[in-house]
């Protein structure tokens, strides 16, 4: 898939697209390294005392909601 067929694509098609690659992974079978900056990352919001946070069922509904009002 080029650039081009992708920048005419909806964010709706973006984000399929994405959770698909992704779950192609799990799927096959493929093993993905999570780099040490992205995991220091979510060692640090782990660890944090920040309340603003959301479960990820709660975000998942969220952005659904927004994909379907656009």
């Amino acid at each position: 898939m080029s650039r081009n067929e992708i920048a005419k694509m909806t964010v709706a098609e973006r984000i399929a697209l994405m959770e698909e690659l992704w779950a192609s992974f799990d799927r096959d079978g493929l093993e993905y390294p999570v780099p040490k900056w992205h995991e220091k990352v979510l060692n640090e919001r782990a660890n944090s005392k920040d309340e603003d946070f959301l479960p990820l069922e709660e975000v998942k509904k969220y952005l659904q909601s927004k994909l379907n009002d656009a």
